[in-house]
């Protein structure tokens, strides 16, 4: 973690943009915003695929497959959603919060309110597995690779620890997860059902430099108000 700042690992394009070229992208993103031309599914997300360990990683010819994603974190929340079957897909939940604190339930389902209260966020509230029937997710709002756009990483709840452990481990260090670079790796995991599924790794690459830091500063900002306009996933994944 004490390691010197190096450029061995590239920032994202968008940190390293000249002003007038950041300048021109809030602008840009402020106007469409609001606009409403951005809608709350409109972010690419980036999610482990079912019984893998791997990213499913949207592109321009559809999507790709990789071990691992490497990034800058400007924004991060916890999110819950409740679905009365599994089977269920393609609609809203009966149920979801977007920080993972308050619950808000669609018209006509009497669920809703403080989350830690809730019958369906406590274990073994979900028949067939055990878990919580609310399900928990953590999503990262991220700059990667030559992409000028955020992106959200869905995580699941079975990844959740290795998050808070985690950035943890950069408040030992005085580190904000917005004031570095980090991969997240996926390691191949069984449940007790016998079925593989990926859960995330984290890993500190490299601190960004006062220039770098700036940039994500304002990416920040602008996840936060984009934030608000992203809801949960719309699906039962």
């Amino acid at each position: 973690m004490s390691q010197e700042l190096t450029k061995s690992s590239p920032a994202p394009a968008a940190l390293l943009v000249t002003e007038e070229e950041a300048a021109a992208v809030r602008e840009a993103f402020a106007v469409n915003i609001a606009s409403g031309s951005i809608t709350e599914f409109d972010l690419p997300r980036i999610r482990p695929v079912n019984g893998e360990a791997l990213w499913k990683i949207p592109t321009l010819e559809g999507h790709q497959t990789a071990q691992s994603i490497e990034g800058v974190v400007v924004f991060a929340r916890d999110t819950r959603a409740y679905y009365p079957g599994k089977d269920i897909t393609n609609q809203p939940p009966d149920c979801s919060s977007m920080d993972g604190i308050t619950g808000i339930a669609k018209a006509g389902v009497n669920l809703g309110g403080e989350c830690r209260k809730c019958p369906m966020a406590q274990w073994e509230s979900a028949p067939d597995s055990g878990a919580q029937a609310c399900k928990q997710s953590k999503q990262l709002f991220i700059l990667r690779g030559s992409s000028m756009f955020l992106e959200v990483v869905s995580l699941p709840p079975t990844s959740l620890k290795a998050v808070r452990q985690f950035f943890l481990k950069l408040v030992t260090q005085g580190v904000q997860y917005h004031q570095c670079i980090l991969r997240i790796d996926l390691k191949e995991s069984t449940n007790a059902q016998h079925q593989k599924y990926g859960t995330a790794v984290l890993n500190f690459v490299r601190k960004l430099s006062a220039e770098e830091v700036a940039r994500a500063v304002e990416f920040r900002k602008l996840a936060e108000s984009i934030a608000e306009r992203v809801d949960i996933s719309p699906t039962n994944e």
